[in-house]
């Protein structure tokens, strides 16, 4: 039953979140000044500690798609281009079947990550009809992740399908997969 659910999100998701929104302009995503923007905040994220080498941990859960099937989370207050806010760091793992957390926890971090997705809220006014989060999703090395020749960066569609159902009123989904 679960998998029915999550493959009915997974495919009707950029379908919800552009049905009868009168934003969908606004939910733009990999513009020019949208990966420049993100490149500021993986740029703070490193500074505060929360990427790379030495980072701040948190004990990884089991997660689901379109995120890793573990998960790390961290959200902290951070200041980027002087506006400051909260952001919710979201560390995916996965690339190795059977995975547990407690194997995530371990030295061999680096072998199962697949990606970085972050949330951060941005001034008011920057994007109003969705509490004003700016979303980006990064590989490894800090590049932006392209999906289906999309940069998935600013207002996403993508994520904003699935984070606008389950996420509550301020969009986030802290456990994976419900509110």
């Amino acid at each position: 039953m679960f998998k029915k659910i999550l493959l009915f999100i997974i495919f009707s998701a950029p379908l919800v979140s552009m049905a009868g929104s009168e934003n969908t302009a606004k939910q733009t995503s990999g513009r020019a000044v949208d990966n420049a923007y993100a490149q500021k905040v993986w740029q703070v994220l490193q500074s505060e500690k929360l990427i790379g080498h030495g980072r701040m941990r948190s004990y990884p859960f089991v997660g689901s798609r379109p995120h890793g099937s573990i998960q790390e989370i961290i959200a902290k207050e951070i200041e980027v281009d002087g506006v400051t806010g909260r952001v919710v760091v979201k560390h995916n793992y996965g690339a190795k079947k059977g995975l547990t957390p407690k194997q995530v926890y371990s030295e061999q971090i680096h072998e199962n990550y697949e990606a970085l997705t972050i949330m951060f809220k941005r001034e008011a006014g920057y994007d109003p009809a969705n509490n004003d989060w700016f979303w980006a999703e990064f590989k490894k090395d800090g590049s932006i992740i392209n999906y289906n020749g999309t940069d998935l960066s600013g207002r996403s569609s993508l994520c904003l399908g699935c984070h606008t159902p389950l996420g509550g009123a301020d969009r986030e989904i802290m456990n994976g997969n419900q509110r």
